[in-house]
């Protein structure tokens, strides 16, 4: 019986100190990035259908026993035209246990009909991507995304 006892003092005081150092990062994305149809032509290629304008909250949480993830978006869709079609707001998260093996997430999606990104037109959609963002448009970004989210 003290055997039992010892190993499980052992394990809880490993699991324990095992999930004390964990790191962070979060990353703030404003780009756009072209549609493709979800069926192949005769040529076996996709064919373009459009572009999206993308507002993104990318967090990574990963220590020795568990990596979550949790992706935030607004995603505004035009076609070839650049006529805006929908908006898809996106939220989806992941846990995955390193100790126990375990992976569980979720996906929740809304389709709104009202342009909702923020920092790109469509006007200067093509290909663009906005680097070196300053920490005021992220901030901006940020607070944007977070208020489409339920909950924050």
């Amino acid at each position: 019986m003290i055997l039992v006892k010892f190993c499980l003092f052992m394990f809880t005081f490993l699991l324990v100190s095992a999930c004390s150092h964990t790191e962070k990062y979060e990353t703030i994305e404003v780009f756009t990035i072209e549609t493709l149809d979800d069926i192949q032509n005769d040529q076996g290629i996709f064919e373009r259908t459009g572009y999206k304008i993308v507002n993104a909250i990318t967090t990574i949480e990963e220590g020795k026993t568990h990596m979550k993830s949790d992706i935030k978006s607004i995603e505004d869709f035009y076609d070839m035209e650049g006529d805006y079609l929908q908006t898809e707001i996106i939220h989806s998260y992941s846990n995955k246990s390193k100790l126990l093996l375990t992976e569980e997430g979720n996906t929740l999606k809304e389709t709104i009909k009202v342009p909702s990104t923020i920092l790109i037109t469509p006007d200067n959609a093509n290909h663009l991507k906005v680097n070196n963002m300053t920490q005021e448009e992220k901030v901006q970004v940020k607070e944007h995304l977070l208020a489409f989210m339920v909950g924050g």
